[in-house]
């Protein structure tokens, strides 16, 4: 066997073979494996919605507070400067809109 086939075949004799047989036990109290990957993808996108959460409720009592002028500029102010997502989400609000309105009629 050369260097190529064992650097992509490594033996039970090699020390990355090993470790990774060793934490990939099941049972193994070592073991993070995809269970601890996904534990901590899961705590992170928690914690990225909780901060989106806590901005939105800013973001609404600022509205609540300034009125509708604010949302008017703000919403002008993102339009000017992302024309592109602010032309999907239009599309999109008018589909939803229209899918309400033609289940209505029925």
């Amino acid at each position: 066997m050369d260097d190529r086939e064992r650097e992509a075949y490594p033996g039970p004799s090699d020390r990355a073979w090993t470790q990774a047989t060793a934490t990939s036990t099941p049972g193994n109290s070592t073991t993070t494996g995809r269970s601890g990957a996904v534990g901590k993808a899961v705590e992170t996108a928690g914690g990225l919605a909780m901060d989106a959460v806590e901005k939105t409720r800013e973001k609404v009592a600022e509205y609540r507070d300034k009125g509708f002028e604010q949302v008017s500029r703000d919403v002008t102010e993102y339009t000017r400067s992302q024309p592109v997502p602010a032309l999907l989400i239009a599309a999109g609000v008018g589909m939803v809109v229209g899918l309400l309105l033609g289940l209505g009629r029925r």
